[in-house]
Order: C-alpha cells, then sequence, then structure tokens
C-alpha cells in the first residue's frame, strides 16, 4: 500500500517537530547535537550535510543520516 506525496508530506512535517531523542543515536551524538542546539529532527533534515559534518564532525554527521536515511527521512539540505 503506498500512501500519496501529500499523506507523506504531513507526516513528515510532524516527523520534524519530534524531538531529536526519537531516532537511534548514541549518547555521544545526541548530546554533542543537543550542546549545540538541535532538538528537533526537523532541525537536522534542514541543515546542509556540510554544516552538520563542520559542527559535529563528520562521524556524528555520518551517525545522524544513517538514523534519518532509516526512517525514510532525507535531508532538505542538499550541500554535501
Amino acid at each position: 500500500m503506498s500512501i500519496s506525496a501529500e499523506t507523506y508530506s504531513r507526516l513528515l512535517s510532524l516527523a520534524d517537530q519530534a524531538p531529536l531523542e526519537c531516532l537511534p543515536l548514541s549518547a555521544r551524538t545526541l548530546a554533542c547535537a543537543k550542546t549545540l542546539g538541535y532538538n528537533q529532527i526537523g532541525q537536522i533534515r534542514s541543515t546542509p550535510a556540510n554544516r552538520l559534518a563542520g559542527d559535529l564532525g563528520p562521524e556524528r554527521a555520518e551517525e545522524l543520516q544513517r538514523a534519518l536515511d532509516d526512517f525514510g527521512m532525507r535531508q532538505t539540505g542538499t550541500a554535501a
């Protein structure tokens, strides 16, 4: 069963409001992200990959990207 693009967009909007703790992240990555002000999934999705890598380091940025991918979410910031 597939869902419409509109329904997917609504679901994604709800997911973006969810706290970062909803993602399966290591304690260290979660603490680092929260210290830098990343508190919701949408903040991670809307931040370009190169900025996340600069803010959090490449390993933590990759962990966040994998967590988003695991749930079928993509970053909206496309710079790599």
